[in-house]
């Protein structure tokens, strides 16, 4: 088993020196690897409509990130709310979109990928039930995703030979819908939760911005990046999910670690072919005796159900479930 020496020995150099702390080491690091600033970006955020229906109140928007890409959005809030409201922001797997999530329908259901003729089976509505149920949900289509061509992998390739990272163009969006939810009088905590693609893109977001208060990934890829090498399907994931240099700093769980106490949930399948089950076995070894030590066993919540790549009611229930406890 290989030990991340590089990593390991700053935060432990920092806090022995009394410099930084661990987190502010480790995001700055993550930052590096992304090939992005870690200071928050500015976003300007353009409101094309609003619509009232089902007692929530749904704003679509959109705002320029980066290379003149168009994010589009639905923010969806209780219509009677008063006070500040927790947010999630919404993300969806590769083969879903910000109109997936906001469905008026809940729950497993028949969907049509955009440029294919057959449905496939997937969660609809989540970004809407989190609504109902009393949270501000921003639902966002994904860079390289659904109608965003081209498409993500072969915009990774590009951005290689660039100096660039796609996963850190893909982060530096979702970090500009933290700016805009910070900007706004009716938001509280802010989390990020999402599925597979989004799994993976909301874990790498609470990794690098301090502003997210809780994630949630469900069948993100997260574990051991390790052990994936070794014992997984190494054509499983995209391009976009690999980042060059990353095991010469830390694997997920060495940054995981340096996070605690924030809230963290993770949704692991034992199945899921995208995270062995040893490498989340190997993240939980790392990353529980961080929050231990914290005193934030609470803070860290692992599931490891029986079952394969899919989000299910209950992995909805899990993370609202904790995500209400730490936005409240």
């Amino acid at each position: 088993m290989r030990t991340y020496w590089p990593l390991i020995l700053l935060l432990a150099c920092t806090s022995l020196h009394g410099q930084q702390p661990f987190a502010a080491v480790a995001r700055q690091t993550f930052a590096d690897l992304l090939k992005t600033p870690l200071a928050p970006p500015t976003v300007s955020v353009q409101v094309r409509s609003t619509t009232t229906e089902d007692g929530l109140v749904i704003e679509d928007l959109s705002w320029e990130s980066l290379d003149g890409e168009i994010v589009p959005a639905f923010l969806i809030r209780p219509a009677d709310a008063s006070g500040a409201l927790p947010a999630v922001i919404c993300l969806h797997g590769s083969s879903g979109s910000r109109e997936a999530m906001a469905t008026a329908e809940f729950g497993p259901g028949e969907w049509t990928r955009y440029g294919r003729d057959r449905p496939h089976r997937r969660m609809l509505g989540w970004a809407r039930e989190l609504a109902r149920r009393g949270y501000v949900a921003l639902a966002m289509t994904q860079r390289g995703l659904d109608r965003r061509t081209p498409p993500i992998n072969t915009q990774a390739n590009a951005m290689l030979v660039q100096g660039r990272t796609a996963m850190g163009a893909v982060l530096h969006e979702i970090r500009q819908a933290v700016s805009y939810l910070d900007q706004r009088d009716d938001v509280g905590k802010i989390g990020v939760t999402g599925m597979s693609f989004g799994g993976i893109t909301s874990f790498y977001a609470w990794l690098v911005d301090d502003r997210i208060a809780a994630a949630a990934p469900i069948c993100g890829g997260v574990g051991s990046l390790d052990s994936f090498v070794r014992l997984g399907s190494l054509s499983y994931h995209g391009t976009y999910w690999w980042l060059p240099g990353m095991l010469d700093k830390g694997d997920h769980g060495d940054f995981a670690a340096a996070m605690a106490p924030r809230p963290l949930m993770l949704w692991a399948p034992t199945s899921d072919i995208g995270m062995p089950k040893p490498g989340v076995d190997r993240f939980r070894a790392r990353v529980e005796p961080a929050y231990r030590r914290a005193g934030a066993e609470n803070a860290l919540r692992i599931h490891q159900p029986p079952g394969e790549h899919s989000f299910t009611l209950e992995a909805f229930e899990a993370m609202e479930t904790f995500l209400h406890k730490f936005l409240q």
